[in-house]
């Protein structure tokens, strides 16, 4: 089958909801602090002007969109707005540090990404905390066209981002949140706080992973198949698309159905929608590489740790933190960023517990 067939193959059959769905729908959630559905109409739903204009600005920040209050009035549901301004960007593409909740005064909250390099895995959890205090999350600066001098280590990352949240907060104190090689991230700017001034808090990780004893590293082609089976995962898609192995995963196959499963079938084939899954594989190849490379120096931090059943480096991470380590295995069955979906509650609970505010 070649490239054209694909793409009319994975556009044919009924629309099927997207991430930028899941994207829209934590948007107006959050803001309107209860569950609307893909078909509701925002103003029927306790939609105002004042939380349309909160609504429009979430969407143009997490989504890299440019849509005005018009565009609200015009189209009233998730459904007619994904369809009708549905343009495949799906990261700002202005800054790596976003804010996604504007809620309560509460310290303010710092998601920061795992291996694809997008937040919006946290989108559930950011309605669960996000009444009580504001929500950031830290995106891949690679999501961005033409971003250059991206640091490929965990340390160097770290030290970027340090950047940002200096010039965000100053030294007033804020938490972190991270999952899978976010976890490291989280590690590793807890660690140079004190030297750079940071007000880091206190620190959750939820499925983070090392690989100290990493002696095979994964081949390309595995990371290719992780990559797709964790947006899938990501998407709720897994099973819609087909299933891929490293001995028949093709990139330019995987940047199509990711696209689809991202931006909506209704898209069919779009270069942009692609060059934008081709940033993002590149934005988790960076950060693949740079969590099997990472040897971290003892740190002194004190974590929250939540891991899933099958997560077997708690004692790699006890080897490193020196701080206070408050360890729980999660009977789910579900990891990575995929557990800060579907364990949402009981992750936001354990973290309001954790923080320890009131």
């Amino acid at each position: 089958m070649n490239a054209a067939e694909t793409a009319v193959t994975v556009s044919a059959g009924p629309s099927r909801p997207s991430l930028v769905h899941h994207m829209l729908q934590d948007i107006w959630s959050t803001t309107l602090k209860h569950e609307v559905g893909v078909d509701e109409n925002f103003f029927e739903a306790g939609g105002d002007s004042l939380s349309a204009l909160v609504v429009v600005e979430q969407i143009n920040q997490r989504l890299g969109w440019r849509i005005n209050m018009g565009d609200l009035l015009r189209f009233q549901t998730i459904a007619g707005l994904a369809a009708e301004k549905a343009q495949p960007q799906a990261a700002n593409s202005e800054r790596a540090l976003i804010r996604m909740s504007d809620g309560g005064g509460g310290t303010p909250l710092v998601f920061v990404h795992a291996g694809h390099g997008m937040v919006d895995g946290y989108g559930r959890l950011v309605r669960e905390l996000g009444a009580d205090r504001p929500c950031y999350g830290l995106q891949s600066p690679l999501l961005t066209e033409g971003a250059e001098g991206v640091p490929d280590s965990i340390q160097g990352l770290a030290e970027h981002y340090a950047d940002l949240l200096q010039d965000e907060f100053g030294d007033d104190e804020f938490h972190l949140l991270g999952s899978c090689a976010g976890g490291a991230i989280c590690v590793e700017l807890g660690r140079i706080a004190a030297d750079r001034g940071l007000g880091v808090g206190r620190t959750v990780v939820v499925d983070g992973y090392l690989e100290l004893d990493s002696t095979a590293p994964m081949s390309e082609a595995e990371l290719l198949v992780d990559f797709y089976d964790g947006l899938l995962r990501m998407s709720g898609t897994t099973g819609q698309y087909p299933a891929m192995t490293p001995e028949d995963v093709d990139l330019e196959r995987v940047l199509r159905y990711s696209a689809a499963a991202m931006f909506g079938t209704d898209l069919g084939y779009d270069e942009r929608a692609e060059a934008f899954c081709r940033r993002l594989y590149a934005s988790f190849l960076t950060t693949a590489h740079a969590l099997t490379s990472y040897r971290p120096e003892p740190a002194d931090v004190d974590l929250l740790m939540l891991f899933a059943k099958d997560n077997d480096t708690l004692g790699q991470w006890r080897s490193v933190i020196t701080g206070e380590l408050t360890a729980e295995v999660l009977r789910s069955d579900f990891y990575g960023q995929r557990l800060c979906i579907e364990e949402a509650a009981y992750v936001a609970a354990r973290t309001v517990d954790y923080l320890g505010e009131e």
